[in-house]
């Protein structure tokens, strides 16, 4: 064994050592350039949310909003959506532009697929599903599927999950033995879309995993919050359901009528609050567009409507991102 005495050290050694720590408080505790000094103190954007809500057929004035916004070069870095909010939402977070969006409304098509037969229709075949009921057929309650519009939204978005998509995304849904309101935010788009748009009744809840889902606008029918919860700093909130206008009384002696109000008034109630919460809220005015309307024209009504209430509301919103830093790319 060779021993090290003090003689057989190498007399350059301390100064070698001696040059490695300067050299290291040179590079740690001096700026290397302005260029450094100046990444220090960058900051965000403020993140910008679209937070569309429920409302059927009225889906059409999401995309006149959409068209308006990419008009006005409003970047959007998140979206949250609720029933039909979710499917707009979806699409177009996955790259199917507004234009395309606003063909499939104007040719009718959402309702189509969403309700592949009238309700006259398929209402005359229920008593022969009590019939296959009494034989041990046991589906989830509902009247359609959902399956056909599964396949369609698949084609639409190219089969993605929603991890894929260009702009983070949530589908706003309703857990049915909780009551919760959820968001999915990974796995299947086209599944998350049909658990969001699976009216109580209407249509058959969705089961994901050991849970049991029905359309997000049971609970939250504008998801602002939940835009909030992903980390929104600015939420622009966009309700699709009727105003509340004056009418003749007589107008209720209509067979039906009083539970079509009662809907809109308890709607009105309910999105009144979640818009409340948001920096913007967007509110086309689709008087006369039902839920379930099947009727042509009321998609190219709807997408009009959608861009009047964005350009009305767009100076507001340009004035508001711009106190804080944030301009029309």
């Amino acid at each position: 064994m060779k021993l090290i005495t003090m003689q057989s050290r190498k007399p350059w050694l301390p100064i070698f050592v001696l040059g490695n720590i300067l050299a290291f408080l040179v590079t740690t505790l001096l700026p290397i350039s302005p260029a450094t000094a100046a990444d220090s103190t960058v900051k965000h954007r403020p993140r910008i949310a679209l937070a569309l809500g429920g409302g059927g057929s009225r889906g059409s004035g999401h995309v006149g909003v959409l068209k308006v916004l990419e008009e006005e070069h409003i970047p959007i870095d998140i979206v949250t959506g609720t029933s039909i909010g979710s499917v707009v939402g979806g699409l177009y977070a996955a790259g199917v532009q507004s234009t395309e969006l606003s063909d499939l409304f104007e040719k009718d098509e959402f309702i189509h697929e969403f309700m592949p037969m009238p309700l006259y229709v398929r209402l005359p075949l229920e008593p022969f599903e009590l019939i296959a009921r009494l034989f041990g057929y046991k589906p989830y309650d509902g009247l359609y599927y959902g399956g056909k519009f599964k396949k369609y939204a698949d084609k639409l978005s190219g089969s993605k999950q929603i991890e894929q998509l260009r702009i983070p995304y949530a589908a706003v849904v309703t857990n049915v033995v909780t009551g919760q309101s959820e968001r999915l935010t990974q796995g299947d788009l086209g599944l998350a879309m049909q658990a969001s748009t699976a009216v109580p009744g209407l249509k058959r809840p969705v089961q994901i995993g050991d849970h049991l889902y029905c359309d997000g606008g049971t609970v939250c029918n504008v998801p602002v919050q939940h835009a909030r919860e992903l980390g929104a700093d600015f939420v622009i909130a966009v309700n699709i359901d009727e105003f509340l206008k004056d009418q003749p009384l007589d107008n209720f002696r209509v067979l039906g009528s009083m539970a079509r109000q009662a809907l809109r008034i308890e709607l009105a109630s309910q999105d009144g609050a979640f818009c409340e919460k948001a920096d913007i809220a967007i509110h086309p005015d689709m008087t006369g567009i039902g839920l379930i309307s099947r009727k042509k024209s009321n998609g190219q009504r709807g997408i009009d409507a959608g861009i009047k209430a964005a350009r009305d509301a767009m100076p507001e919103i340009k004035r508001k991102l711009s106190a804080l830093g944030v301009e029309a790319l």
